[in-house]
């Protein structure tokens, strides 16, 4: 069946979706388009030498923090983060059914490249090479091992290539976001986190800062789990210190939460990053997630270029960036 005839994957939210409909743009910022996926991959790479560390082992490695991308970056195969953007991306632009495109993308992806793959995304991806298919492959993996703790942010660090393709239409934004999330991640705190955090990147595009209250609103109206908005309403100013402090560092209440602290931060993107990173914990989905919505809210005319210059693969970055928003 058509996933969004699976009852366990979100179809609609029309509280979010008229949310997002206030701050719809006729025309789109192609400087904004490009931050979102550039500001993506320079917080993945930034982010690479210190994941998984925690925040008095980087200071022990770095005693003026990390500061910069390791420039060998350029040369490296992507990480998964950008990688699995990438491929959605390319799945989003150029597909005809983008669903099935990007899981035989991926599945490519993983026996070609695969570099940082998740566990939980290697496990699905196994269930989708004998063929089970989206969502049935991540619902299978869920009903099998799923509970409040095993929501990680595998889908979250990917999901903003959906924010360029469906910029002009909240309705799709909102049912395609949960759609392709849900080929590996289909828990239900997964798919609210990219629906979100997506639903941000898109009003940014259409220049409108959102409001936090007000995301909160209509994911309570909408029927968002109690989780999630407990999450939502707790986050502090000092990102780095809850970063820190968490014991499950990978999971996509906490990275989501990074993501809507970027929103209204007085740090410049530069700075937001290297308080992301220098926090430890899974630090390159992190600064991943917090870079796509950084960029779209300033662009990527103010990302460092020696942080561009890191990037692998930068005009094919770009280039999709074009392609989404062209498509939109």
């Amino acid at each position: 069946m058509p996933m969004t005839d699976d009852p366990g994957v979100m179809s609609q939210a029309p509280h979010l979706a008229a949310l997002i409909e206030s701050s719809v743009a006729m025309s789109l910022d192609r400087d904004r388009a490009r931050g979102v996926l550039l500001g993506l991959a320079v917080g993945n790479v930034l982010g690479l030498p210190v994941e998984g560390m925690g925040r008095s082992s980087i200071r022990d490695r770095y005693p003026t923090g990390v500061t910069d991308i390791d420039p060998q970056e350029r040369n490296r195969p992507m990480d998964d983060d950008l990688a699995q953007a990438v491929e959605l991306a390319e799945a989003l632009a150029y597909d005809t059914d983008h669903i099935s495109g990007f899981v035989d993308r991926l599945v490519r992806w993983r026996s070609t490249n695969g570099r940082g793959i998740g566990i939980m995304t290697a496990a699905v991806i196994d269930y989708l090479e004998v063929g089970l298919g989206a969502p049935s492959a991540a619902r299978a993996f869920w009903r099998e091992r799923g509970s409040p703790e095993t929501q990680p942010n595998g889908a979250l660090m990917r999901c903003a290539p959906v924010a360029l393709r469906y910029a002009r239409d909240p309705t799709r934004l909102i049912e395609q976001t949960a759609a392709t999330c849900a080929v590996t991640h289909y828990a239900p705190g997964a798919q609210w986190s990219c629906m979100l955090v997506n639903a941000a990147i898109t009003m940014l595009l259409g220049g409108q800062t959102p409001n936090r209250d007000d995301l909160v609103l209509a994911a309570t109206q909408d029927g968002a789990p109690a989780g999630l908005i407990a999450w939502m309403l707790a986050i502090p100013n000092a990102i780095d210190q809850r970063i820190a402090e968490e014991r499950v560092s990978g999971h996509t209440y906490l990275c989501m939460q990074v993501a809507l602290w970027s929103l209204d931060t007085d740090e410049s993107l530069e700075d937001s990053l290297l308080r992301i990173v220098n926090a430890g914990g899974d630090t390159d989905t992190n600064a991943a997630v917090a870079g796509a919505v950084l960029g779209a809210r300033h662009g990527a005319s103010a990302i460092p270029q020696r942080w561009l210059d890191c990037v692998p693969e930068r005009e094919r970055i770009s280039g999709l960036a074009d392609a989404l928003i062209a498509r939109s």
